[in-house]
């Protein structure tokens, strides 16, 4: 053995300090610039965010505007209009809709369509034309136009012209938009074949709109069954945090079988991998045919056929599982005495978050401030958006023949309603008034909001105060946390543990440490921006897809997301060293990376076990939870509202599903809290182990199991 202070790559070991029994009691505050930084960061936000408040309306952004840019309900000329219909709704449904626009004419209405009409009735003469009707009938964008409708002629003139609407359905309000009834649409499918069949210009699909109706019909059901199954859902939630509760308790007593147990039963499977293809090795050599590729229409499953029909194949997969089985076994062999501590400190952990119970439901308190700074961030930035000015573009020229522009506007282009109406014409309509104003199918329609350069730069900084209030909220609960279970450990005598540590834990992180907390937030805020930023990129370059840019962004993103999980690593472990000695950030981030460092195996099993078995331990809870529920809600579940009604679930799996996902955040949140406790018991058991040789003036403070496994006991005075 090493003598104590002998000098290693990574530092010198620590030294055994008298007056050291835990977290120290005199310390000063940290990092004091980067907490001013901070300071100065959320008063800047707090200034951009009443900015935003000041010159941003959402109301632009979720009240409609028709085709003029005019606000419905709002603005002049459309005050007492608070509907947007939609003359040709179809045009709507194309894939393109978010970057072109909806390219039809929008208008602003009273009130939303209660009936339904179709003017192609009369263009295909399948009912006589009544001028009275049709007037009376007729949505169009002024009531001047729907009266010098008289004949069938000028009919044609103001539906191609989009100066009228050439059908409409039921339609009910939705966001201030008027959407047909999904439920009223197979009671008016001859009006859809009618619109479909009759004019070559309309391209309805009915089937798309049959999709519409299914998918409204399925969203009505689920909620149904939700609503039906929500007190239900809340008692499973309650059981889930008791389940996760006697889970952490029992892990010490069966952490080790468990661990043993998987390790064993992962060894075996490998070694009957290994055994299984050998012998297809075997089989498909003595069969070389078999090799070729199968002959006909090359399909995927085909394709894995031939690929599993080959020799080759199946010699890859035997090496492989072979490397695998002899590492599971070498592990079992020289790492069994690293896996007992892993599991011995998960023991400990265990024992840890029983002493103090309130540090598990801590995490819920900076959970809400978390949500809060979202929620922050969200208005900030929908005010933001809505700052701007309208911008139209011009749809429908170049694949209308009809439409002649003087000034050569070209499909997509910025235009004003003013210039559209005054340079472009429909050279067969008849009159002054069909010549002037709207194209056969074409116009100058309301497109976005546009902002400038500065919104943008106020968005992208909201965006990254957003990432480091948040990083630093959460850093703020690993440090609280770091200190509580760092005094649990430091305590000789267990029993002697103080009732407040988690207060007195949280008094010293607010007092002393914010500013570390600052410095590491900010670290990893920089990672996060810097990945949202990548993935924006990408977004916007999607047509330019090809193999090099893939290739790039596909590193990029594998790089920072290497990088992201290195800084969460250094971040959680220079928190519970400052938490403990009450150092700046650089230097608490120093000592525990060379403090892991001396001990690299240890910390790579111990971090793989934990990992293994917490992620292990939501399955389980999940799992459980979620066939309960299965044998709740497979038949009628009578609702608990005192009605005594019984109910027959549209989807049973939809309340199940719910559960699942809440049991499993629920079951995070506390495995955190215990991930948590074992990071900060492994750091403080390395320091034991280096400051400390068991006697009566250096004894550890690690439990008997422990120095059990490593061949350590305290010697008595």
């Amino acid at each position: 053995m090493a003598p104590r202070n002998q000098r290693h790559d990574y530092g010198t070991q620590l030294q055994h300090e008298p007056e050291f029994t835990g977290p120290r009691g005199r310390r000063s505050c940290t990092d004091i610039i980067c907490l001013l930084l901070f300071i100065v960061a959320l008063v800047v936000w707090i200034l951009v965010g009443r900015y935003a408040y000041l010159n941003g309306d959402p109301n632009k952004l979720i009240v409609p505007a028709d085709s003029e840019g005019r606000r419905c309900g709002q603005d002049s000329g459309v005050s007492g209009k608070p509907y947007l219909l939609f003359f040709d709704l179809t045009q709507c449904a194309t894939p393109n809709v978010l970057f072109d626009g909806c390219a039809t004419t929008q208008l602003c209405v009273e009130k939303c369509p209660d009936t339904e009409w179709t003017a192609y009735v009369y263009i295909n003469e399948m009912k006589p034309f009544d001028a009275s009707e049709v007037q009376n009938k007729l949505i169009c964008k002024t009531r001047d136009i729907a009266l010098t409708v008289t004949d069938v002629e000028k009919l044609k003139v103001v539906i191609n012209n989009g100066q009228c609407a050439p059908w409409y359905l039921p339609s009910n309000e939705v966001y201030g938009r008027c959407l047909p009834s999904l439920d009223e649409i197979k009671k008016e499918q001859s009006l859809l074949d009618i619109s479909q069949t009759s004019v070559d210009q309309i391209m309805f699909s009915t089937d798309a709109v049959q999709k519409l109706s299914t998918i409204n019909e399925v969203f009505e059901r689920v909620v149904e069954d939700l609503m039906n199954t929500w007190q239900y859902i809340v008692i499973g939630l309650v059981i889930a945090v008791i389940v996760s509760l006697l889970y952490i308790t029992m892990l010490r007593w069966l952490a080790g079988l468990m661990i043993w147990i998987s390790l064993l039963a992962i060894t075996i499977l490998l070694g009957f991998a290994v055994y299984i293809c050998f012998i297809k090795y075997q089989y498909y050599s003595a069969h070389e045919k078999t090799d070729q590729p199968f002959p006909g229409k090359r399909t995927l499953r085909t394709m894995i056929k031939d690929f599993f029909s080959k020799k080759s194949t199946w010699a890859v997969l035997s090496i492989f599982s072979a490397v695998l089985f002899i590492i599971a076994v070498l592990v079992l062999i020289f790492l069994r005495q690293r896996i007992s501590i892993a599991i011995t400190l998960i023991k400990e952990g265990s024992k840890a978050v029983s002493s103090v119970l309130s540090a598990l439901f801590f995490p819920v308190f900076p959970w809400v401030f978390q949500m809060a700074v979202v929620f922050y961030f969200i208005v900030v930035a929908v005010n933001l958006a809505s700052i701007g000015h309208n911008v139209f573009k011009v749809y429908g020229v170049n694949n209308n023949s009809h439409c002649v522009c003087t000034n050569g506007y070209k499909n997509g282009e910025e235009c004003t309603v003013e210039e559209f109406n005054a340079n472009c014409y429909d050279p067969t309509a008849k009159g002054l008034m069909y010549a002037k104003g709207s194209c056969v199918r074409a116009g100058c329609n309301f497109f976005t909001l546009q902002s400038d350069n500065i919104i943008v730069y106020l968005q992208m900084y909201n965006l990254f105060v957003m990432f480091w209030s948040v990083w630093f909220l959460s850093g703020m609960a690993q440090m609280i946390l770091a200190a509580t279970f760092a005094t649990w450990y430091w305590t000789f005598h267990k029993r002697n543990l103080p009732f407040f540590t988690l207060t007195a834990s949280m008094y010293r992180t607010i007092r002393f440490h914010l500013g570390t907390i600052a410095f590491g937030s900010l670290i990893i805020a920089i990672c996060s921006f810097i990945r949202t930023i990548i993935e924006f990129i990408e977004l916007k370059l999607k047509k330019y897809d090809n193999a090099v840019t893939k290739a790039i962004f596909c590193l990029l993103k594998c790089c920072f997301w290497c990088l992201h999980k290195f800084i969460c690593f250094i971040n959680t472990n220079a928190y519970i060293m400052c938490a403990v000695h009450g150092k700046n950030f650089c230097t608490s981030a120093q000592e525990a990376f060379f403090l892991l460092m001396r001990n690299v195996v240890r910390v790579i099993v111990v971090d793989k076990v934990t990992d293994f078995l917490f992620f292990l331990g939501r399955v389980v809870i999940t799992a459980v939870i979620m066939v309960g529920a299965y044998f709740v809600f497979k038949d009628e579940v009578r609702v608990l509202d005192n009605s005594g009604n019984d109910v027959h679930l549209n989807y049973y799996y939809v309340p199940i599903v719910a559960l699942g996902i809440g049991t499993y955040l629920i079951a995070s949140v506390f495995f955190g809290v215990y991930a948590m406790a074992v990071d900060t018991l492994f750091l403080c058991f390395l320091e034991d182990c280096e400051r400390n040789d068991g006697s009566p003036d250096k004894p550890y403070f690690m439990s008997k199991k422990l120095m059990k496994i490593l061949g350590k006991k305290n010697k008595k005075p």
